[in-house]
């Protein structure tokens, strides 16, 4: 309500409704996780700088918004904003197999997997309307969204890219369709993959091998081997 109520006001440049809230991240110090900024290439270092600029002046309109329309906010001071944009998807490569949301809905096996993943979908939307927001909200709470104790399997096939020889990637840019992207690019998921590739890295300097010819059964042994949970 209070958010409403801002957005009618005119505080917000962009009617976004898209506020998780602030996260204690220590003593009368939070961190906000709000603001997109829409329409931007991030593949273009002049969309970035303008971007960074549009950023800056949302997040004084936050600061705005907690102190006048947020009981308990009155005397909220602003520390810091972010060093980079929080980019969440540019490019992806095309690896061995293409992770898609069939196998994701699945909750799919694989005899390669280097890991196994449940965060849902999480696709932010591309414009601030109220229908777009209304979509988001009902697609991340009741929609590509797996139960307790799901997950899926991540194959190793999605690290290592096609027509290269001596490269492995890891993060949100490995080989998935759009919508699976939106879980993998989470963090936790990152240290997954990025596990995985160091490991196959070092071993194939080891095996004097190509990583598409690395034997996934020997990473998966030597996963097991470091911790990681690969049932």
């Amino acid at each position: 309500e209070p958010l409403e109520r801002a957005i009618a006001d005119g505080v917000f440049s962009e009617p976004e409704r898209h506020l998780p809230g602030i996260f204690m991240s220590g003593e009368g110090c939070g961190m906000l996780n709000a603001g997109h900024l829409f329409g931007v290439d991030c593949l273009s270092d002049r969309d970035l700088a303008r971007a960074m600029v549009a950023g800056r002046k949302k997040a004084q309109e936050y600061l705005r918004f907690y102190r006048e329309y947020v009981e308990g906010c009155e005397g909220l001071l602003h520390m810091a904003t972010a060093a980079v944009l929080g980019v969440r998807e540019t490019r992806r490569i095309r690896g061995e197999y293409t992770l898609n949301v069939d196998d994701f809905l699945a909750r799919r096996v694989f005899e390669d997997e280097i890991g196994r993943f449940n965060y849902p979908i999480d696709i932010h939307r591309s414009t601030p309307s109220l229908e777009d927001h209304a979509a988001f909200v009902h697609e991340f709470t009741q929609g590509h969204r797996l139960g307790v104790g799901e997950s899926y399997g991540i194959p190793y096939r999605c690290l290592v890219p096609q027509g290269c020889t001596n490269l492995l990637v890891s993060g949100r840019c490995i080989s998935t369709d759009r919508l699976v992207q939106g879980s993998i690019r989470v963090m936790p998921c990152c240290f997954i993959t990025g596990q995985a590739a160091g490991t196959a890295a070092a071993l194939c300097t080891k095996q004097d091998v190509a990583p598409r010819e690395l034997d996934a059964r020997l990473l998966r042994t030597v996963l097991r081997e470091q911790g990681a949970y690969l049932p």
